[in-house]
């Protein structure tokens, strides 16, 4: 993915970096799977995911804030209690959940044998959901995609997260439907998804991330060995600078291209009239903007939320329609 970058004034409220700041927080990711499979009532998120009310309830009030969630009233045997309801802009999310599912059957050790498969209905054959192009209809990668920014100012700049504490990751990693331990490395984590972003975008050299982030030496540091380590970058020796190193996505990195696209597309719901988007995302083939579908890799079809199922090797609820 090629970038070519565009001088022009950016207005405040930057919708990628709201939207990454949402969606790249693990709680958040786990929330948003829970009420895909109809957990919708608090103490239901809460003893599924074993998170304090803390930490549910600002979760809740930041995606009900971004218009994901609505808090509806329902009654039970002694008061009136609320649920959250995924709104439109919410069921929009669902391709990332796919593309997260997707990665992490294909590119992570051990979660094919574990995480279901999914079915498309029209044809009835299982498919990996790769990324298309919905004004062509074909298969998209990001050696596919030329990226246009808005400027050079680091739009993909990030606030640190609160990382999951040791006991938080622990409770959760005996289902392998609801921890997804690389996803989490990548996305889970704003810094660690900048760093991602800022690499499809061409940055190589720590001095590179280093200012497309604001993101001190130590820190910067830590996360770029984190994602050698999951294999999603590669390091070389760097020849022609003063950086010791650079640093490449790997195939499994590129891979991860999907759910970023969607998100990409998805921030555009918080541009505001005459806002430009931070970047956007070229399809080269056919020359328009990318806006992110997924297809079937059996009958190319656009695959649509009520035409698909989870099948074996666990068996999980139909996606809300």
């Amino acid at each position: 993915m090629t970038e070519a970058t565009a001088h022009r004034v950016r207005p405040a409220g930057d919708p990628l970096r709201r939207a990454l700041e949402l969606l790249g927080d693990q709680w958040t990711l786990l929330i948003l799977q829970s009420l895909f499979l109809r957990f919708r009532r608090y103490e239901e998120l809460r003893l599924r995911l074993g998170i304090s009310p803390t930490a549910l309830s600002g979760r809740l009030r930041a995606m009900v804030e971004a218009d994901v969630l609505v808090r509806t009233p329902y009654r039970d045997a002694r008061r009136t209690r609320h649920e959250y309801r995924l709104t439109e802009r919410g069921l929009e999310l669902w391709p990332l959940l796919i593309s997260i599912w997707a990665w992490e059957r294909e590119w992570v050790e051990g979660r094919r044998a574990v995480l279901p498969t999914l079915i498309h209905l029209d044809c009835e054959l299982a498919t990996s959901a790769p990324l298309g192009c919905a004004s062509c209809e074909r298969r998209v990668d990001a050696r596919d995609v030329r990226a246009r920014r808005l400027d050079d100012t680091g739009v993909v700049e990030a606030t640190a997260s609160k990382r999951f504490r040791r006991k938080d990751a622990d409770s959760l990693a005996g289902d392998p439907l609801m921890f997804f331990p690389d996803t989490m490395e990548l996305l889970g984590d704003r810094w660690s998804t900048g760093l991602v972003v800022s690499a499809l975008l061409g940055a190589r050299h720590f001095s590179e991330f280093e200012r497309e982030l604001g993101i001190g030496p130590s820190v910067l540091s830590g996360r770029l060995s984190k994602l050698v380590d999951v294999g999603v970058l590669r390091t070389g020796t760097a020849k022609t600078r003063a950086d010791a190193h650079d640093y490449r996505l790997t195939a499994k990195g590129l891979a991860f291209f999907p759910a970023l696209a969607i998100i990409a597309e998805w921030s555009r719901g918080f541009e505001v009239p005459g806002q430009e988007p931070d970047i956007t995302l070229d399809h080269v083939d056919c020359g328009d903007r990318l806006k992110p579908i997924l297809l079937c890799d059996h009958c190319w079809r656009p695959l649509l939320r009520n035409r698909v199922r989870f099948g074996g090797p666990v068996q999980l609820p139909t996606p809300p329609r």
